[in-house]
């Protein structure tokens, strides 16, 4: 994994992490690595693949390992997609310099300085473009779409045509957190590749490597939080005094109120910046809450936290479906991020 970050922010990198296609490693999912290996070792290559799973789980890296693949590079073993970075061909993908590769995904605005909110039209309908026009090297072409969940019904139906009438050695390689959110014909064009969750035990083991900066604690935390996705775990390490700091410290006072530093807190996960941290800082803190209604409820305590001095199950039931609600109400809403988060931290049960 190559840890250097670019200046300029890339939306389908996760705040503080290495971009996907700087990893060469590749924890759990091997069913579905497998599953793409003898596709391509049959001569049967599928046109386009539908990789689906929660963020962080590990979709791009397996997109970009199979890109790799298809376009050359030398893996060690017959059995893996294990090509080094130190390939010719991986070395001009990770630049973004390969002429048989695009990348579709939401843009920098340099006008305004930030990252558009959706994939505009007019990038998926590069797609298209892209495949007229015959590969660069003789080989295949391929382009990566992440997410395609940023992509509005316009720009999906603008990929459609590259779906039902692929050109020859072209593949099309789908990313989405949410595959039931897309049309149905898109769906039914492409070969679907789901990626399950990451055993708890493997992701312990990947962190000690991947994220020696951290205390055993903060790991072992962010673990516990990870859902099952790898990417998730190291963006909450690398993220630990924005997310996991602020919610160790809330349990630790049970709730009581703490107007200052919470503001300090909510200033920072209130930027546009911090945009995916924020929504790492909500999830993160709706996981605790469920463990706590858990243990209210006689579950033994869960998580490397102090366990806070526990109300009715009922009580903790209700400020998770809060929460929940706040997170959601925000986003469509379009509410004031500080007010709302403010509201969810001054209403967490006290004893």
């Amino acid at each position: 994994m190559r840890g250097d970050v670019p200046d300029i922010p890339e939306s389908d990198r996760a705040d503080g992490c290495p971009h996907p296609r700087k990893v060469y490693s590749l924890i759990g999912h091997q069913k579905a690595e497998h599953r793409f290996i003898k596709a391509t070792s049959s001569g049967h290559m599928h046109h386009a693949w539908l990789l689906s799973g929660g963020p962080g789980i590990g979709k791009a890296t397996l997109a970009y390992r199979m890109i790799r693949s298809i376009l050359g590079g030398q893996s060690r073993l017959q059995t893996s997609l294990d090509i080094p970075d130190s390939d010719p061909v991986a070395q001009r993908i990770e630049s973004l310099g390969h002429g048989d590769f695009l990348l579709v995904r939401r843009p920098y605005d340099r006008k305004t300085g930030k990252l558009r909110s959706e994939i505009p039209v007019a990038e998926a309908r590069r797609v298209s473009e892209f495949f007229s026009k015959r590969a660069s090297e003789g080989g295949w072409r391929v382009c990566l779409i992440d997410c395609l969940d940023e992509m509005n019904h316009n720009g999906e139906n603008a990929i459609l045509k590259t779906l039902e009438e692929p050109p020859e050695r072209a593949v099309l390689i789908l990313i989405t957190h949410n595959p039931g959110r897309l049309l149905p014909t898109t769906r039914s064009r492409c070969l679907y590749l789901p990626l399950r969750e990451v055993p708890s035990a493997d992701i312990r083991v990947w962190l000690g490597t991947y994220a020696k900066g951290s205390t055993e604690p903060t790991k072992e935390l962010a673990v516990q939080l990870s859902r099952g996705a790898p990417g998730r775990a190291l963006a909450l390490t690398r993220n630990a005094k924005t997310v996991l700091e602020p919610i160790r410290h809330i349990l630790e006072r049970h709730g009581r109120r703490e107007t200052a530093l919470d503001m300090r807190w909510v200033d920072n996960l209130s930027t546009v910046q911090n945009r995916y941290v924020r929504s790492l800082f909500w999830e993160a803190l709706q996981d605790v809450i469920a463990a706590c209604a858990r243990t209210a409820g006689g579950v033994g305590w869960e998580l490397p936290l102090v366990q806070p001095e526990l109300n009715s199950v009922s009580r903790w039931i209700d400020y998770w479906k809060k929460i929940r609600h706040l997170q959601s109400c925000e986003a469509e809403l379009n509410m004031d991020r500080k007010v709302v988060m403010m509201d969810a931290l001054g209403n967490m049960p006290m004893p």
